[in-house]
């Protein structure tokens, strides 16, 4: 039995997070097509594991949400914690059961997203469809079921949620204003509810600003430079006339970073390597750096051009680890690709926690004993150097000129930069080229009613 919107039970539903942002013709329809499930007392809404993709909102009793054996919560109808979908991970992370007689509604995943409305005219009935295209995940202005369906916030727990949506600020940009520059400090972390936004960086003072990625609504940008502690690393221009939502740097760490982002030791490391379905192991650090020394098997991917090579990674459907010097840059790569539905771990403590036994420079491998696995890490050196290795083990060795580095450095930066463009206008492309294609079959279909309607005079 359909839901009335005016009834009790859809009054409270109205409250609830997302719904209280939806249009009201929107919502009526969605009445129009859920009803209210009854449980007795004992029973369970769910269980912990079940994968079941449904939201469940608490119309009427109380329910007690636990693991195991171990009460976490208990969630009266009236209460604020109500106002969101019960346990809302998928699969679930804890069970659900009914103190006393409980009333519910359960929403599919698709239950925000706005519906089609297809029109009808006299003469002819058509609709021009769109094959090809991609749908928006959710419906202009509904930012706030984008936060339910994002990757991040299906980790954090209901309360460390209720928080975040209650402490969030509102921020308009116009046309061509910038929201921050690269170098600036980090104190915020957007989510772009209207609008667009382009992303940019200099490699070095005097070089050229490139373009790296445009966002639009329901994107959510800035938390790199949260988590590294390092200043912005990217310009932030409004493309178009924006409006923001914000949340300040201490919420941010202490109800998203914390339960979001997931570290693994080096043994373990090691372990991953070992398995059939070995992992992706990605060193964000400068590609100087890396060369100096890296962990065997991995990849070398600059921070800077991570988010240019998301589609690449997502092909591969492969678990991503996640290495920088010190662990703290890996924070932000994993949250960029947990953002884009890609399962990454952060190595703890990066670099400083792998093996430090080495004793002399050159291309040499040095093998550190595990539970009878071996990981190595290499130091390179120039192919055309015909130094013996083992004569300047105990000699001092010269540092290079800082200025002949940074130069280097500055153009590698640079030449990772102008490859990060390409991908994007090659990116660019293919949408232009899939457009295309789509309004081409638009414009062959509009013919065929044209001609329908000049035969039927």
């Amino acid at each position: 039995m359909a839901v009335d919107p005016n009834s009790l039970e859809g009054q409270n539903l109205r409250k609830s997070f997302p719904l209280v942002t939806m249009p009201a013709q929107q919502f009526n329809l969605l009445c129009a097509e859920i009803s209210v499930s009854e449980i007795p007392k004992g029973n369970f809404i769910f269980t912990r594991h079940d994968s079941t993709k449904s939201f469940i909102f608490l119309i009427d009793g109380s329910v007690s949400l636990e693991a195991g054996t171990l009460k976490v919560e208990t969630i009266n109808a009236d209460s604020d914690s109500a106002k969101f979908a019960l346990a809302h991970q998928f699969p679930r992370k804890i069970s659900a059961r009914a103190i006393n007689n409980v009333r519910y509604i359960s929403l599919n995943l698709n239950a925000f997203e706005q519906k089609e409305v297809q029109y009808e005219e006299k003469e002819s009935v058509y609709m021009i469809d769109n094959e090809g295209s991609e749908k928006e995940a959710t419906s202009k202005g509904d930012w706030m079921s984008a936060l339910l369906k994002s990757p991040i916030f299906q980790r954090l727990p209901a309360m460390n949620l209720q928080q975040v949506i209650m402490s969030l600020q509102e921020v308009n940009l116009e046309k061509g204003e910038v929201l921050f520059h690269q170098g600036d400090p980090g104190d915020y972390y957007y989510l772009v509810r209207e609008g667009r936004c382009t992303l940019s960086r200099k490699a070095s003072e005097r070089a050229k600003e490139i373009i790296l990625l445009e966002l639009g609504e329901n994107e959510t940008f800035g938390e790199d430079s949260l988590l590294s502690g390092k200043p912005r690393s990217m310009t932030i221009t409004a493309a178009t006339d924006m409006v923001l939502s914000r949340i300040d740097k201490e919420r941010f760490i202490k109800l998203i970073k914390n339960p979001a982002l997931k570290y693994i030791t080096y043994p373990e490391l090691l372990h991953e390597q070992a398995k059939d379905l070995a992992p992706i192991i990605l060193d964000i650090r400068p590609v100087n750096e890396y060369n100096e020394a890296h962990i065997e098997g991995c990849r070398n991917l600059p921070f800077f051009s991570l988010r240019m090579y998301i589609k690449e990674l997502k092909k591969e459907s492969k678990r991503v680890i996640i290495i920088c010097a010190d662990g703290t840059l890996s924070e932000a790569a994993a949250f960029t690709l947990i953002k884009n539905k890609i399962d990454a771990v952060i190595l703890k403590g990066g670099m400083k926690n792998a093996p430090k036994n080495i004793n002399h420079l050159g291309e040499a491998t040095f093998a550190i004993d595990n539970n009878d696995q071996k990981s190595h890490i290499f130091f390179e050196r120039d192919e055309s150097s015909t130094t013996d290795i083992s004569s300047i083990t105990n000699q001092q060795v010269s540092k290079p000129d800082p200025l002949e580095s940074n130069t280097e450095h500055g153009l590698q930066q640079e030449n990772q930069l102008l490859k990060a463009e390409n991908i994007r206008l090659s990116n660019e492309l293919d949408d232009a080229k899939k457009q295309y294609r789509i309004l081409y079959k638009q414009t062959e279909k509009l013919k065929d009613v044209l001609g329908k309607l000049k035969n039927s005079k």
